[in-house]
């Protein structure tokens, strides 16, 4: 079992049980009770729980929040290898947008330290990761929060996004397919992102392996509508093959060190 597979299913015991012992874990998972802890530390230092002498105890939360937590765990290694070869795309003076996937949060933690930018969203995640860098500047769509995905939606937010000259739009999706197109779960989210694509220059899609062959609700837009498509090296190369024939040009962001804590170094 892959680690971020590992800290996941710790997450869903606390959802359970409230409490989880490093003993039963490391019996469970049959890995070292010091691989538990330093699982413990890093879920810890996420805000995904609080260690106690011997284990961990569940921080209360919404049930949204703990849906958003496990998302934001799938994948993670891949989503941030993706995010960080995106985060070399933006430069300075940019003025870009950022949806309110969890792809689009390892990769705005990316772009932190970015200079003479600008950032709008419709993901209160996006604006909480960026409110510590006084050379970025975030707008906020505003709108109806849509407390599952921790971000804003309806009229308001696609109102805002027509109204800004965006040079270039990152989004993420539910499925990619190259007859559906770029598709979301949720019809709300669907016109927000599909409003990104419509008002930016230059759209830049984050799609992890999981995400191809896989058609969701609600269609965002074509993928020909796509300029780049960054994706990790877990997805088949007849797929991306497909993506190029469709005048898209793909990037396959490769493996990296992980630095302790299990960020990229």
């Amino acid at each position: 079992m892959r680690a971020e597979d590992r800290r996941r299913e710790i997450i869903r015991h606390l959802e359970d049980y409230g409490i989880v012992k490093v003993t039963e874990l490391s019996n469970l998972f049959q890995v070292t009770e010091e691989t538990i802890r330093r699982d413990l530390e890093r879920l810890e230092a996420e805000g995904y729980l609080k260690r106690t002498h011997g284990g961990a105890v569940k921080i209360a939360s919404t049930q949204e929040e703990t849906a958003f937590h496990i998302r934001n765990m799938r994948n993670r290694y891949e989503k941030q290898l993706i995010g960080r070869k995106a985060a070399e795309l933006v430069q300075p003076g940019d003025v870009i947008a950022v949806d309110a996937s969890t792809t689009a949060l390892q990769f705005v933690n990316f772009i932190k330290d970015k200079k003479d930018l600008v950032v709008i969203t419709h993901a209160l995640k996006v604006v909480m990761a960026l409110a510590g860098n006084a050379d970025i500047t975030v707008i906020c769509t505003g709108g109806t929060l849509h407390s599952r995905t921790f971000s804003f939606v309806g009229p308001l937010v696609e109102n805002a996004l027509a109204s800004y000259n965006i040079k270039k739009a990152f989004i993420s999706c539910k499925g990619v397919t190259l007859e559906e197109g770029i598709t979301e779960s949720t019809e709300v989210q669907a016109r927000v992102k599909a409003e990104m694509v419509r008002g930016a220059k230059e759209i830049i899609l984050l799609a992890d392996h999981d995400k191809f062959g896989t058609a969701a609700l609600a269609t965002v837009a074509p993928v020909k509508a796509v300029h780049k498509l960054i994706t990790d090296m877990g997805t088949p190369e007849e797929e991306l093959e497909k993506f190029r024939r469709a005048g898209v040009e793909v990037v396959v962001a490769e493996g990296a060190s992980v630095a302790p804590g299990g960020r990229l170094a």
